[in-house]
């Protein structure tokens, strides 16, 4: 049995443990309560959903020229272009970049495009999407980044809540726009 010294002493030791426990969660807490975006939902590996608008997308395009150089590409074309993604509350909370690169032979069009998406609350994600297409009209290119994949927040820029995360991507459009779905598929922490 112990005795009342090693009792007090015991509960001087608890409340010490319980008020070091408080302060390093606290910060974390208060840090989710202030982002928008880290919401329960994602804590729970809810879906969390942005989109951009594919007209959007289309405006900022760039062309940079490309060349065959003989072979059996008989025609090519280099896009770049970035717009603003939106969450379901429709503000803006982020940017979405990707490049096309177009190459036409005798077997079809086949794009190569390299997605990047950064959102205003950490998350940061690239991902690669090969696809054949049906013609080069603009609409269809950037519909083009239709996909499903798995993406690892890997860049880590200042804080990133997210960094080293996995998630399932899936990439849809409809209406004009393109979606972007995420669901967390590691370890949350």
């Amino acid at each position: 049995m112990l005795q009342k010294p090693h009792v007090r002493q015991l509960q001087s030791y608890m409340r010490l443990f319980l008020l070091l426990c408080a302060l390093f969660i606290s910060p974390c807490h208060l840090e989710a309560s202030k982002n928008k975006e880290v919401t329960l939902a994602q804590l729970n590996r809810q879906p969390v959903v942005y989109y951009l608008y594919v007209a959007d997308f289309i405006d900022s395009f760039i062309q940079i020229t490309t060349t065959p150089l003989g072979g059996s590409t008989t025609s090519s074309t280099y896009l770049a272009g970035r717009a603003p993604i939106y969450n379901f509350n429709n503000e803006k909370v982020g940017t979405c970049s990707a490049s096309f690169l177009c190459m036409q032979n005798a077997d079809g069009i086949y794009t190569d495009i390299a997605n990047f998406l950064s959102v205003d609350n950490g998350l940061i994600v690239s991902w690669f999407t090969p696809t054949k297409l049906r013609g080069l009209e603009l609409d269809t290119i950037v519909n083009s980044m239709v996909t499903e994949c798995m993406v690892v927040a890997s860049t880590k820029i200042v804080v990133n809540p997210f960094y080293g995360q996995s998630f399932n991507l899936i990439v849809s459009s409809s209406g004009g726009k393109i979606y972007f779905q995420f669901t967390r598929t590691g370890t949350i922490f």
